[in-house]
């Protein structure tokens, strides 16, 4: 008996990407986009920040400041009532990229029946000015000896405004 299987494989290549200190701190601004539904008249705001946050009155005219030390990433910013917020995430700095979760489950019965459900952000600088932040979503089971799955990635690149 045999299986195969495929799926698309897009290499970038991030050997010039600028390696990050264990101490790091930036700003960026975040910027809503909008984004039209194909299937009615419906009108769908996103920003970086509401996505990770699922906050809605966020203040897009402050700055957003992240600090990385060591194996934490700070994400500080502020909404339109004068509300700051302050985010903690924990992950693992490696040598040109820092990578933490905020969703990662696995339900597992052996052999029988595996699920896994993971969300993933990776920051990246690919030089002084820029910082980029790539979300990477995987669903996917196997129930028996059937699986099936989806994934999905973006990205979300941003100008820095100072570099400390």
């Amino acid at each position: 008996m045999f299986f195969a299987s495929c799926s698309i494989e897009n290499r970038i290549n991030r050997d010039d990407y600028k390696e990050l200190p264990i101490i790091f701190s930036v700003s960026f601004y975040d910027k809503l986009a909008s984004i039209k539904s194909q299937y009615n008249t419906r009108v769908f705001t996103n920003s970086f920040v509401k996505q990770l946050t699922d906050i809605d009155n966020i203040d897009y005219s402050k700055p957003i400041q992240l600090n990385i030390i060591k194996n934490e990433l700070f994400l500080k910013f502020q909404d339109n009532d004068k509300r700051k917020f302050i985010l903690k995430f924990y992950g693992k700095l490696y040598n040109k990229k820092f990578v933490f979760y905020t969703n990662y489950e696995t339900v597992s019965l052996p052999i029988i029946f595996i699920t896994k459900n993971m969300e993933r952000f990776t920051v990246y600088f690919p030089n002084e000015n820029e910082i980029i932040f790539k979300k990477s979503r995987v669903d996917e089971g196997m129930l028996l000896f059937f699986g099936a799955g989806n994934s999905s990635n973006s990205e979300y690149k941003f100008k820095l405004l100072k570099n400390e």
